[in-house]
């Protein structure tokens, strides 16, 4: 029984270690999220091509090499010009050699094409810090929401607590003769009603938990505790930066108008590049080599055939050297320089209407989040004060219930009043701090 007991001590503690949740900070939570985001690993995926694409760019402008060697067999009757007559019996031969090509000029098309490139992989390291910058926003304001929802949970607690007291003390007066019934229902009433709001609180915590869960991609079934914000209440009612500056700086450091402006120039060189295919190419190839015959080959220093001749020896006297320069001039190719041209012209005008949603984009959140911080740090001011006025007449509309100098429904109103103005506190005050650091992060500032 001892070992059994034992055992089973052991069991229950780990499920219970099992199921302990794990605290999540802010700044963790951030950190998870962008580990595991896909949007950001694609990106990253993303900077990776268009720096190969960028090196490839680079590339382009050396000469290709390539070696080549065979082996033939010719049947029936042909000339062979290695032994330099017509023969009609089964040939061997090999033609080994190594040729390099290069294009000379071709309107600049691979200089436009490394530039396009090298903008290119801008844009994509700017899609990477604006798919960060994403997810720490978003992640944020899933943060807020989870904590006020934590906050607001506590508050209903609190509501229920106080009630439920209250109505154990009405319940104990009437039991003594000196309580009133209607008071008991009225809390009674009052406690299930709260209850009721209890587990519509403790449902949006729930739903808010997920929510941020889900955006730092783990899995929901594990339990997590998400921490309360660090909050200093001197910071809270600091001046703000000029809205002027705060947006300038916004838009100066913003990755995505750095990827829309790196993708103008990108639209930009695209067209250059659509541009060159109506000039000419001047392009040269060269060739080393040597061939080989089993029908023979000619001595080239002696001037004698030699039937036999080896492999080796048949390279050296068939050794030769190649070099060609091509002009090739673009007449009639029904119009598909044109087109390419065209449609150049039109990602330019896109490219150029992409850059100034993105500076809408970036105007229109920075807008947001300053106005929502000016009235957080509004409402926290009045509700600070208001907070301390309602905590004032509750405590004194409680104590003059319980003496029976007021009814119920001045003292219920007052309690609403209450936790009104708790409430509002908190929300202010967890906006403050958070849209605080979203303005930060918009600004390119540490937090």
């Amino acid at each position: 029984m001892r070992k059994l007991f034992f055992g089973l001590t052991i069991l229950f503690a780990s499920i219970s270690l099992s199921q302990e949740a794990k605290s999540l900070t802010l700044d963790e939570c951030i950190a998870v999220a962008l580990d595991n985001n896909i949007d950001v690993k694609r990106a990253r995926n993303g900077e990776i091509i268009a720096r190969a694409n960028r090196f490839q760019a680079m590339m382009n402008f050396l000469p290709t090499l390539s070696a080549r060697i065979n082996y033939d067999f010719f049947f029936g009757t042909f000339f062979d010009t290695n032994a330099a007559r017509q023969v009609s019996e089964t040939t061997n031969s090999s033609n080994p050699n190594v040729s390099t090509s290069a294009v000379l000029w071709n309107g600049f098309a691979n200089q436009y094409n490394l530039k396009q490139r090298m903008h290119e992989q801008k844009a994509a390291s700017a899609g990477v810090d604006d798919a960060n910058l994403n997810v720490q926003a978003n992640i944020m304001t899933f943060y807020l929401n989870a904590v006020l929802s934590i906050e607001n949970l506590r508050i209903a607690e609190e509501r229920v607590d106080l009630l439920e007291k209250q109505l154990d003390r009405e319940e104990k007066r009437l039991t003594v003769g000196v309580g009133n019934l209607n008071d008991v229902y009225n809390f009674r009433s009052q406690v299930a009603n709260e209850k009721l709001n209890l587990v519509t609180a403790r449902n949006t915590v729930a739903s808010s938990k997920l929510a941020l869960i889900q955006a730092m991609q783990l899995d929901p079934q594990d339990n997590y505790d998400i921490m309360p914000i660090d909050v200093v209440e001197n910071d809270l009612l600091i001046d703000l930066d000029p809205f002027d500056q705060v947006l300038s700086e916004s838009l100066g450091y913003s990755p995505t108008i750095m990827q829309a402006e790196s993708n103008r120039k990108v639209a930009k060189y695209s067209m250059k590049g659509a541009s060159a295919g109506r000039f000419p190419t001047i392009s040269a190839f060269g060739r080393i080599g040597s061939n080989f015959s089993s029908n023979g080959a000619l001595d080239p220093e002696t001037g004698n055939f030699i039937d036999n001749a080896s492999f080796a020896d048949q390279l050296r006297f068939n050794e030769f050297e190649y070099l060609d320069f091509s002009l090739s001039i673009p007449i009639f190719n029904r119009f598909q320089a044109s087109r390419d041209v065209q449609v150049a012209k039109v990602g330019v005008l896109n490219a150029d209407l992409d850059y100034q949603q993105a500076q809408n984009t970036i105007t229109n959140i920075v807008q947001q989040a300053y106005l929502d911080m000016v009235n957080a740090q509004t409402t926290y001011q009045s509700a600070s004060e208001n907070l301390d006025a309602q905590q004032s007449t509750f405590d004194f509309i409680k104590k003059r219930f319980e003496t029976g100098n007021t009814d119920f429904y001045s003292y219920q109103e007052s309690l609403n009043n209450k936790n009104r103005a708790e409430s509002q506190l908190v929300n202010a005050k967890y906006t403050i701090v958070l849209r605080k650091r979203i303005l930060d992060l918009y600004r390119g500032k540490s937090s």
